[in-house]
């Protein structure tokens, strides 16, 4: 793995795609934590601290939209954000101090998978410096016909696009449209399993229904610089410090001026596809 070539490629497009980076035995161990926790969704009615459920899951056919905060779960989670396919590029685009930001797996059921519209991490996720990535684990083989992510590279060099709807407030989705968005140059980030992509804060994204009869299922991993602050959510300082990844502890804040406009109100919490859910205009259910 040329660490350097990568991020040059990630700072010319603001997404780089490494095929393979996990071994078969790696991507093995993966699926089967990632079936256990998923398996749990057979007793529920309704979502938990750790399951978000898809609209038309039943206990006799369960159907997961999401696993919050994986890395809570189960150590593999965590300790896979310190794989060498994929921390040595994290800092390299964040500097070597890093904490784990955030981490979820976002579930696409065969023929049942939610589409993400459009979106900027950035819209979600505000830091006090934009030292931050996203790294995606493909726990299945991903394709277009799955779901597949899918990226407008060169959009991480801005602007950052309105996610607000005029009267509803933060809807989390661009409209593409209505922004005039040229989407012809985007991207399929395609792969076998195992394979890992990382993508800029500001890159512009999102992905389709699942049409296929396979899962696809991404375990995606937030990383920030360990001085980038979040100014979107309430700290708990042990748990905070008990994400650092790399390098001492730190209170020192380092502050950019970035563009920033905080996901209020929301009419949903923090959920994507909550907040999503709200949006009047749907590209992707258009684009089906």
């Amino acid at each position: 793995m040329n660490i350097e070539a990568l991020h040059r490629q990630y700072l010319d497009t603001g997404c780089v795609l490494i095929p393979g980076a996990l071994s078969a035995d790696e991507v093995a161990t993966l699926q089967a934590a990632t079936d256990r926790i998923a398996a749990e969704a057979a007793g529920l009615d309704e979502d938990n601290q750790v399951l978000d459920l898809e609209e038309g899951h039943t206990r006799q056919a369960p159907l997961v939209q999401r696993i919050k905060k994986p890395h809570r779960v189960d150590r593999l989670y965590f300790e896979l954000a310190l794989h060498p396919a994929i921390f040595p590029l994290v800092q390299r685009i964040c500097g070597p101090n890093v904490r784990l930001n955030h981490s979820k797996i976002n579930m696409k059921a065969a023929r049942a998978g939610t589409p993400l519209e459009w979106h900027q991490d950035w819209a979600f996720a505000p830091h006090t410096n934009m030292s931050t990535c996203v790294a995606s684990v493909m726990i299945d083989d991903v394709s277009a016909d799955n779901g597949a992510m899918q990226v407008l590279p060169g959009s991480h060099r801005g602007p950052l696009h309105d996610h607000h709807d005029p009267q509803l407030g933060f809807v989390g989705a661009v409209d593409v449209v209505a922004q005039g968005i040229d989407l012809s140059t985007a991207q399929s980030l395609e792969g076998p399993a195992g394979s890992v992509t990382l993508h800029h804060p500001m890159t512009l994204h999102g992905s389709s229904a699942n049409r296929s009869g396979r899962q696809r299922r991404i375990l995606f991993l937030e990383y920030a610089a360990s001085d980038a602050f979040p100014l979107f959510y309430p700290v708990d300082w042990a748990e905070y410090e008990s994400r650092l990844l790399s390098g001492p502890s730190t209170s020192a804040v380092r502050v950019e001026p970035n563009v920033i406009k905080l996901p209020f109100p929301s009419p949903a919490g923090s959920s994507i596809y909550k907040a999503q859910a709200k949006a009047r205009t749907r590209f992707f259910d258009e684009a089906a």
